[in-house]
C-alpha cells in the first residue's frame, strides 16, 4: 500500500483574505472505526518526503548562486510573482526558497543547515517536523513562513505562549519588511481593533489560545450579529505550529471553552456544597470513600449509606434525590483530587487553574458550576459566579481546519500515530546537524520522597560545582516540597513554574551559569535555548535531574533534551520515589498493577517504568479521543459549524 493511496494532500495555494469568506478546509467526521484503523495501522504508510529530495537539492544549487547577487537584485527575486503551488517544484520553487534563506543570512547573518532547510521544505509539504532540540527550528519556521507569504499564502506561527509569539516575530519582522511583506504579533490581551490589523498581515505569530479563542469570538458574533458583525480572522490557510506535540497533544484533553459571567450562585447552592464538603472531609478512606480504576472518587456502599443518614438534613431540593451521590462524589473530587499546587494556585484571592500538560496557569478557565465554587471552598476563598458557556471547540477541530497544517518539535516519535490518525500529519525526522554527547547517569530509585528529595539536593549541589544544573518536577507542590530541603541546606535556586511566568525569560538566560540551580516544572521554559557559560561548557555542560515520574516518556525527553544542544556536552539523572503522584495516582490497568508491583520490589526498575509511562500514554490517547468524538457529536446535535 502506498502512502498516495491513503490519502491526497492539499497543496499550497494562495487565497485572498477574506472576514465574509474565509478559506478554512471542511472536515469530514471522524469514525471510531476509521479512528482504530488510522492509529494502528494506516499511519505506517503515510507519505514519505522522498519525492522533496530533488527540491532540496536544488535549494542546494542556487543558494551558491544567490551569494552573488546584489541585495537588490536578491530582494526583486524574492518580490517576482510565482504561483504558490509552484514553490515545492525544483525549478522557480527552489530558486525562491534559496533567495529567501540568503535573506536571512543577510540579515542575521546566520547561515541555516542543511538540516534547517529540510525543515522548512518539510513544513510547506504540510509535515510533522521532528528535529532535536537545540537544532534551530525558529530559523527554519521563519524561511518556511517568508518562503510561503512571498508566493501569497496566508501564514500563522503559533506558539506556546506570547514571550516566543513576540521574540520569534521580532526576528522575523525585518526579514518579512526587507522582501515587501507585512508581519505582526497578536497576543490575547489586544483590543479588538489592533488584532483585525494583525490577521490582515501576510504573516502572523501568535499563541495557540489566542487563535482559537478569537475564532470563537467570531462565531459568537456572527452568531448575534449575522452580516454585520466585524470578524478579526480572515481565514485558516497555513499553520505552521512550534512545539506541535504540546499543542495538538497536551491540549487537547480539555476543550476550549468561552464563557461569560452569569449570575452569583444562591446562597442555598452554597450551603449545599459546604455541607458536601464537609461530608467529603469526614469519610473514612478505604471504607466510605475510594479510588476506581479510572482513577476517581467515589462512594462505597456505606459511604452511600452515610450520605443518606446526613443529606435529609440538608435544606435544598437535590439532597432528597439520587442526584446527591453524583454531588458527594464531585465534593471529593474538589476536596482529594484537585489539590492546591497540583490542579491550581491561590493568586490575590483567586483560585487560579494549572494546565496540567503545560505547568502555565489558564486565568480564563473556570470548571463546571458547582465543582468550581467546590474547590473554592476547600481553598478558603470567595465563591465566584457561575459562568455561562457562549461557544466552544477542541483544539483538534480547530486545527483541522487549516488547509495545511504542519508543525515542529523535537519530541514527536511517541505520538506518530495520533498525529497521522487526528490531523494527517506524517512525523519526519530530521537527523541534527553533529552527534549527540549526552551521557545518562542512570535511574536512582528511593522508598520515600523525602530521601528522594534530599539525594536530589546533593547530587545538584554536587553537579554545580562547576556546571550548571536544571531539575525537573511536575508543578508547584514538588517544587515546594525540594526548594524546602534546599532551603534547610542553606542553597539557594533559581525557580521556574507557574507563579513565575513573567519572570520566565529572564531565569532561563541565567540558568546555564556555573553554580547556578534551577528548578523547573517539565514545560516550564520550553522554546527558549539555555546558553552556557564557557567554563560551564568545558565542565561538561548542563546537567538534568528528572526528580519525579513524569506523565510519559515524551515529558521526560523534552526535560534532558534542555541538556547536550546544538553539539554541546550534557548530561541528565533520573531520581524517583515510590511515593510519586505518577506512581500513586491515576487509573491502573491489569499491566500496571503488574508492573508497579515489579518496581517497588526494584525489579526490572528500567523496563516497570516504561511500561507505565506506555500505559499512561494510550489511557491519554483514549482520552483525547473521546473528547474528540464528544465534542463532533455535540457539534452535529446542536448544528454547529
Amino acid at each position: 500500500m502506498s502512502g498516495a493511496g491513503v490519502l491526497r494532500r492539499p497543496v499550497l495555494k494562495a487565497f485572498a483574505r477574506s472576514r465574509q469568506r474565509p478559506v478554512r478546509r471542511q472536515i469530514a467526521p471522524f469514525h471510531r472505526f476509521r479512528l482504530f484503523v488510522d492509529e494502528y495501522l494506516l499511519w505506517h504508510f503515510a507519505p514519505t518526503g522522498e519525492r522533496l529530495k530533488p527540491l532540496r537539492q536544488a535549494i542546494a544549487a542556487q543558494a551558491e548562486q544567490m551569494e552573488g547577487l546584489s541585495y537588490p537584485g536578491l530582494v526583486r527575486l524574492c518580490r517576482q510573482t510565482l504561483r504558490a503551488e509552484d514553490l515545492l517544484k525544483p525549478g522557480a520553487g527552489a530558486e525562491r526558497i534559496a533567495a529567501v534563506q540568503e535573506v536571512i543570512r543577510r540579515e542575521t547573518g546566520l547561515r541555516l543547515r542543511t538540516n534547517q532547510i529540510e525543515c522548512a521544505v518539510l513544513l510547506l509539504n504540510g509535515d510533522c517536523v521532528e528535529l532535536r532540540t537545540g537544532e534551530g527550528k525558529t530559523l527554519s519556521a521563519a524561511l518556511a513562513a517568508l518562503a510561503a507569504a512571498s508566493v501569497g499564502v496566508s501564514t500563522h506561527v503559533v506558539t506556546v505562549n506570547d514571550y516566543l509569539a513576540e521574540r520569534d516575530h521580532d526576528l522575523i519582522a525585518p526579514l518579512a519588511a526587507r522582501i515587501g511583506l507585512s508581519s505582526a504579533v497578536v497576543l490575547q490581551s489586544d483590543a479588538d481593533a489592533d488584532k483585525r490589523s494583525a490577521y490582515d498581515c501576510d504573516i502572523v505569530y501568535g499563541t495557540n489560545k489566542t487563535f482559537v479563542f478569537d475564532h470563537l469570538r467570531d462565531k459568537r458574533e456572527q452568531h448575534q450579529q449575522s452580516e454585520r458583525a466585524l470578524l478579526r480572522q480572515t481565514g485558516q490557510a497555513l499553520a505552521i505550529v512550534d512545539e506541535v506535540d504540546s499543542v495538538l497533544i497536551d491540549d487537547a484533553t480539555v476543550p476550549m471553552i468561552l464563557s461569560e459571567p452569569a449570575e452569583l450562585p444562591p446562597e442555598v447552592d452554597v450551603v449545599l456544597f459546604r455541607n458536601l464538603i464537609a461530608f467529603a472531609r469526614a469519610l473514612v478512606p478505604g471504607q466510605e470513600r475510594v479510588l476506581d480504576s479510572h482513577g476517581n472518587w467515589r462512594l462505597t456502599k456505606a459511604g452511600i449509606a452515610h450520605l443518606e443518614e446526613v443529606a435529609p438534613q440538608w435544606r435544598h431540593p437535590l439532597a432528597r434525590t439520587a442526584d446527591v451521590i453524583k454531588l458527594a462524589e464531585l465534593a471529593l473530587t474538589a476536596t482529594f483530587g484537585f489539590l492546591e499546587g497540583v490542579a491550581y494556585i491561590l493568586r490575590e484571592g483567586e483560585v487560579v487553574m494549572v494546565d496540567q500538560a503545560t505547568g502555565r496557569l489558564m486565568p480564563d478557565r473556570k470548571w463546571d458550576y458547582g465543582l468550581q465554587q467546590m474547590i473554592e471552598i476547600v481553598a478558603g476563598v470567595a465563591v465566584t459566579a457561575e459562568t455561562r458557556t457562549v461557544g466552544h471547540i477542541t483544539q483538534q477541530t480547530y486545527f483541522r481546519q487549516y488547509r495545511i497544517l504542519s508543525g515542529l518539535t523535537g519530541t514527536a516519535h511517541e505520538c506518530r500515530a495520533e498525529f497521522w490518525a487526528i490531523f494527517k500529519l506524517a512525523v519526519k525526522p530530521v537527523a541534527p546537524h553533529a552527534p549527540s554527547r549526552m551521557v545518562n547517569h542512570g535511574l536512582r530509585l528511593f522508598r520515600r520522597a523525602d530521601a528522594k528529595w534530599r539525594a536530589v539536593a546533593e547530587r545538584a549541589i554536587t553537579m554545580a560545582k562547576d556546571r550548571s544544573v536544571l531539575i525537573g518536577v511536575n508543578d508547584v507542590s514538588e517544587t515546594n516540597a525540594l526548594v524546602a530541603v534546599f532551603q534547610n541546606i542553606g542553597c539557594e535556586v533559581a525557580v521556574l513554574n507557574a507563579l513565575s511566568e513573567a519572570q520566565e525569560a529572564e531565569l532561563v538566560a541565567q540558568a546555564g551559569q556555573a553554580g547556578r540551580i534551577t528548578i523547573a516544572t517539565h514545560l516550564a521554559g520550553r522554546g527558549t535555548d539555555i546558553a552556557l557559560e564557557e567554563g560551564v561548557r568545558a565542565a561538561g555542560g548542563l546537567h538534568v535531574i528528572i526528580a519525579s515520574v513524569m506523565a510519559s516518556a515524551r515529558l521526560e525527553r523534552q526535560l534532558y533534551g534542555r541538556a547536550a544542544r546544538q553539539g554541546d556536552p550534557g548530561s541528565y539523572d533520573r531520581m524517583i520515589s515510590l511515593e510519586d503522584r505518577g506512581l500513586s495516582e491515576g487509573a491502573f490497568s491489569l499491566l500496571r498493577h503488574s508492573v508497579t508491583w515489579l518496581l517497588r520490589r526494584r525489579i526490572l526498575p528500567r523496563f516497570s517504568l516504561a511500561k507505565i509511562h506506555a500505559d499512561r500514554d494510550r489511557r491519554a490517547r483514549s482520552l483525547r479521543r473521546k473528547t474528540l468524538l464528544r465534542e463532533q457529536d455535540m457539534r452535529r446535535r446542536l448544528g454547529y459549524k
